[in-house]
């Protein structure tokens, strides 16, 4: 017996830390700092100078290192956002299919097993929870496994919690919780569709950024920059180098506040247009990068 109940208790995956989204998000947002002072501490450490901010080699380097940095803010926030979306497609349809099994007359944990065929990605935490019940756990305990989503799935594990409390005749309340969370999920896509344009209007304001600010270094700065007479300058105290990399530090710090603002004006609970923004800015970099590398090649006017 006590083989067969250990052989039972693989099948439930083994315990996991939860972290709290807020401290990730904090730990994750706070990595461009972290690593542009570990990058300009090593800097100093081999070369025995810190890096020129306003170099355009070393602010390319810098801007490489800042995007970099927010790679995982950018993957976490978009993989929230994502579980949030499928979340709301697959609430309703498990507590329909609930309803429909408790109505039949099948006990909760049995009704849960045969609702969790009707979805996909909640599938394995409702498989989780029902195999807890077997090996002796309360379902009101075994409902823990489904916790660690998103709003609306611990939405769904409250209502389960208390569905387990009251017994099975509670089902008649299902379809009343059903339509209110239809009623929620409908109005979240609503404000999702009718937002959509706000990241193209990120792409397109990164994309003038960037064509602008080409077109002006390589048309007008740098040429004027090489052409001048001996002692002159066509264009004065301007240094095409300090101009280059301010117009670099301008994109990083562009890219990121878009992918800020276009998250919150789309109703997204999450920063899910970051990954957008940080993959224009390492399309910005390496422009940037082949325009500073080919500058002498540049033709003069």
């Amino acid at each position: 017996m006590k083989i067969i109940l250990s052989k039972i208790k693989t099948w439930l995956r083994p315990p996991k830390v939860r972290i709290r989204r807020k401290i990730i998000r904090i730990i994750n947002l706070t990595l461009p700092l972290i690593l542009t002072l570990t990058y300009i501490i090593a800097y100093h450490y081999i070369h025995g100078v810190y890096p020129n901010l306003l170099n355009p080699i070393d602010t390319l380097y810098m801007a490489f290192v800042i995007a970099l940095s927010l790679i995982p803010a950018s993957v976490f926030e978009y993989r929230w956002e994502w579980e949030l979306i499928v979340s709301e497609y697959e609430v309703p349809d498990f507590l329909s299919a609930l309803e429909g099994n408790l109505r039949a007359g099948l006990p909760m944990p049995k009704a849960i097993h045969e609702a969790s065929r009707y979805v996909k990605h909640l599938r394995r935490k409702l498989e989780t929870v029902v195999k807890a019940t077997y090996i002796g756990e309360t379902l009101e305990s075994s409902i823990r496994y489904l916790r660690g989503g998103s709003q609306l799935i611990e939405l769904l594990a409250d209502y389960l919690v208390i569905l387990s409390r009251s017994g099975e005749e509670i089902y008649r309340t299902i379809r009343e919780f059903r339509e209110s969370i239809e009623l929620i999920v409908n109005y979240s896509r609503k404000i999702r569709d009718a937002t959509r344009s706000f990241v193209a209007t990120l792409y397109l304001v990164m994309f003038v950024y960037l064509v602008s600010t080409v077109v002006f270094l390589a048309a007008f700065i740098y040429p004027l920059s090489e052409k001048a007479t001996p002692g002159v300058s066509l264009i004065g105290k301007v240094d095409p180098d300090v101009m280059t990399s301010l117009i670099i530090y301008g994109a990083v710090i562009e890219a990121i506040t878009n992918g800020v603002v276009v998250s919150y004006f789309t109703g997204s609970r999450y920063l899910s247009s970051l990954i957008h923004a940080v993959s224009l800015l390492f399309i910005s970099i390496m422009i940037y990068a082949v325009l500073v590398f080919m500058r002498g090649l540049i033709p003069l006017p």
